[in-house]
């Protein structure tokens, strides 16, 4: 159990923020995902990811419905998390990268940001994302095969390299 404690948290824990909007109400999905794991010893499942991210997805996504809405994070919220914490100067130039590519991700329909944040950040497969969102990974593929054409396009849009995305000062 402590292993999969170890493993899932954090994804899981992104995951739900991603869903809820509210990284406190990701928290409780993620600790009641965990409950009832133990609860139903689904630990001994030889592919708990499938299990946990279905599970953590139905939460979530409960407690939108009870909130009326299903809010994901927009550029906005973003932004504000970056201004949080201030990363160290040599890890700047990353940020700025991730924060860019992060932007554009939420510029995606929300069915298209789930499963390609399922895919590249928690390296499921196909089926297994089928699975947790109820469809065929047929259907998988195509939603992130149509994702990754649009970020591309809203990439190349963009201008060559990420350093476009900044304006340039008249000292330049």
């Amino acid at each position: 159990m402590q292993i999969l404690l170890r493993r899932f948290e954090i994804p899981l824990l992104q995951f739900a923020t991603r869903i809820t909007g509210d990284r406190e109400r990701a928290r409780d999905v993620v600790q009641e995902t965990f409950v009832k794991l133990q609860n139903n010893g689904a630990f001994q499942n030889p592919e708990p990811a499938t299990w946990l991210f279905t599970v953590c997805r139905n939460g979530a996504l409960n407690v939108c419905r009870k909130e009326k809405r299903t809010q994901y994070l927009d550029e906005e919220l973003i932004e504000a998390r970056e201004a949080e914490q201030p990363m160290p100067f040599e890890r700047l130039e990353q940020q700025e990268a991730a924060g860019f590519l992060l932007r554009i991700v939420a510029t995606l329909p929300p069915r298209q940001q789930e499963v390609i944040q399922l895919k590249f950040q928690n390296d499921l497969s196909y089926q297994q994302i089928a699975e947790i969102t109820k469809t065929t990974a047929n259907n998988v593929g195509v939603l992130i095969h149509t994702a990754l054409k649009t970020l591309r396009q809203r990439i190349r849009q963009r201008g060559k390299g990420f350093c476009s995305f900044y304006p340039r000062t008249s000292e330049t």
